[in-house]
């Protein structure tokens, strides 16, 4: 007689639960991240618990994900992809429930349909906050991300036996740049070159690009003289 074994089908964690295991994580609380993103607490809560009734819209729902997101450190597309998929299905699932399928049809009067000056008025306040608020989302993630760093060379646990070694990399042209501590300048397309001196044995390099807001990153290569 053949056995069989039950096999637990576990779910992937939804969009809520990420952005609330990340947090948790972090260390942080709902308070914290309002304060330092600006994001009301009911707006963080509605979007840890898939609330997606009590989100003021799509598109400030979609900000303050960027926003979130990124103050976590997380890839704000890859979250901004979720909420879509499950936005969708909410908004599915609510139709279905809602749908009031046995009312007749309301007649809706040539009135209704006229765009008047206050309809205009109204969405250009509308189109003019929403600006307003995707520029401070871009704005703040500019702020919180930190500065990008590629070191092109030399390689990791580079082996050599010369007394010196070059440096070379990319940062953003606004980015503050120093290695060991000395200031280097990037040119106009964000690259630069610096020749570093080696003594024998295992030597450390540090490189930091800071951002104008303090935002840091930080590399260290290691190299070893023959």
């Amino acid at each position: 007689m053949t056995g069989f074994r039950l096999k637990k089908i576990t779910n992937p964690p939804t969009l809520g639960e990420k952005l609330r295991n990340v947090r948790n994580n972090l260390g942080l609380n709902l308070k914290e991240v309002s304060g330092a993103t600006n994001i009301a607490m009911k707006y963080l809560n509605a979007l840890e618990a898939g609330d997606y009734f009590n989100l003021p819209g799509e598109a400030y729902a979609k900000s303050f994900l960027k926003v979130y997101s990124a103050f976590l450190g997380q890839d704000a597309r890859e979250f901004v992809a979720i909420y879509e998929t499950e936005q969708k299905i909410y908004a599915k699932t609510q139709k279905n429930q809602n749908g009031k399928f046995n009312q007749p049809v309301k007649i809706v009067s040539s009135a209704h349909l006229m765009v008047t000056p206050r309809v205009i008025r109204s969405a250009i306040v509308w189109a003019l906050a929403l600006a307003i608020l995707v520029y401070l989302g871009i704005k703040m993630v500019k702020v919180i991300t930190p500065p990008l760093l590629i070191i092109d060379q030399p390689t990791e646990n580079l082996i050599t036996n010369d007394n010196f070694v070059e440096v070379a990399g990319r940062v953003r042209p606004e980015t503050t740049l120093e290695i060991n501590g000395t200031r280097v300048f990037a040119d106009q397309f964000g690259e630069f070159k610096e020749t570093i001196d080696l003594q024998a044995g295992v030597n450390i390099i540090e490189i930091v690009a800071e951002k104008r807001h303090g935002k840091q990153t930080k590399k260290y290569l290691q190299v070893v003289v023959n």
